[in-house]
């Protein structure tokens, strides 16, 4: 499930109501500042992860004297188009439903599984200036597409190690702490090798496409794998039991998976010190649109690309260059904007356009544009 044909909302944020069905190539939401088109944008990465890229606070997800909000899409094979699925949420200040095709879905990795969503907003470039876990997230979104097996040990590290946290912070006896240690070892090893394995593999369309957007950079970007533990550490669970009072004095446990980081270096020089602001974001869009590419290697599936504010983010040329990445890959991409003249129309038989008004999407005839 690779395309969104349909998709609807009801009481979210602004927007009381909104039907959209939706282009296989470029959907573009063009609207005032607050006018409510990156809430579209929103709502999609919403019902694909369950979580919002703007807040962490639900009431501000439903719009106001309303209990709930309600989304719904209808996702479609991009090779056959009688193969779809329908997929739902319900939200309240309390409680979240997610549906399937009309049943009850047990998790949001259900919903994850049918509609793989990447996001490039104005803030992306803090992936690479920030603490590693946006930069976890990057790399363990890949593994959960390419692994079966990653979000079943990905689980079972996080149960683990809140036991183990726990028991640290009460203080209780080292022999309790440290049954856990044995298991947790197990998992994070594995889990290691899962990523170290994605990101091989995700390295060389990552070349291929920051020579596409940056050609005026000579190096070659190098990914920095770091395991969350000292590299060449002979035993992982030595380690552990050497650095056990240093855990309980602090309260948590050092080393394992959850503290693995990547870092992105340019002719042996971290790639946050070395590009320009302008740099950084094109760099942001060669690391989606490498995982897009593996992507659809590994599931037999394109992603899709949602966008807010393009024009914030890259010039003319640049936005003219991904626009093309984006056809060439039969990339769905749903893009804001506050100027339909800013997005290039390069194929007006596979796009639509979106004027958004309080909220409301109306449909506009797309024009080609030179």
């Amino acid at each position: 499930m690779t395309q969104i044909r349909q998709f609807n909302l009801q009481n979210f944020r602004n927007c009381s109501q909104a039907q959209c069905s939706l282009s296989s190539g470029l959907n573009l939401f063009v609207g005032d500042n607050a006018a409510g088109k990156t809430s579209l944008i929103e709502a999609i990465w919403l019902l694909a992860t369950g979580r919002s890229f703007r807040t962490s606070k639900t009431q501000h997800l439903i719009q106001h004297h309303q209990n709930e909000s309600t989304l719904f899409c209808e996702v479609v094979s991009s090779h056959d188009a009688l193969k779809s699925h329908r997929l739902g949420m319900q939200k309240s200040a309390v409680q979240t439903t997610l549906r399937i095709d009309g049943e009850t879905a047990k998790g949001q990795i259900h919903i994850a599984e049918l509609l793989p969503v990447q996001l490039l907003t104005p803030e992306s470039h803090r992936l690479l200036e920030e603490g590693p876990k946006a930069r976890r997230q990057f790399m363990d979104w890949g593994c959960f597409y390419q692994s079966q097996e990653f979000i079943q040990l990905w689980r079972q590290h996080q149960r683990i190690l809140k036991q183990r946290n726990h028991a640290l912070k009460r203080r209780l006896p080292r022999e309790q702490i440290q049954l856990w240690d044995p298991q947790l070892v197990e998992i994070a090893l594995k889990i290691d090798a899962i990523r170290q394995a994605y990101l091989e593999a995700l390295t060389p369309y990552l070349l291929t496409f920051c020579q596409a957007l940056m050609p005026e950079i000579e190096e070659e970007v190098v990914c920095q794998y770091r395991s969350g533990w000292p590299k060449n550490t002979p035993n992982l669970l030595d380690l552990m039991t050497q650095n056990f009072a240093k855990d309980v004095q602090l309260g948590h446990t050092q080393h394992g998976a959850h503290r693995a980081d990547i870092r992105f270096k340019f002719g042996g020089l971290e790639a946050i010190n070395t590009l320009s602001r302008g740099q950084q974001k094109l760099f942001v869009c060669a690391l989606l649109l490498a995982q897009a590419s593996l992507h659809e290697k590994v599931v037999n599936e394109p992603v899709i690309m949602l966008i807010d504010d393009l024009p914030a983010e890259l010039d003319e040329t640049h936005r003219l260059k991904l626009l093309e990445l984006l056809q060439i890959l039969n990339i769905q991409h749903l893009i804001t904007s506050t100027s339909e003249s800013l997005i290039p129309i390069l194929a007006p038989e596979t796009t639509q356009i979106w004027h958004i008004q309080a909220g409301n999407p109306i449909l506009q005839k797309p024009e080609t544009s030179n």
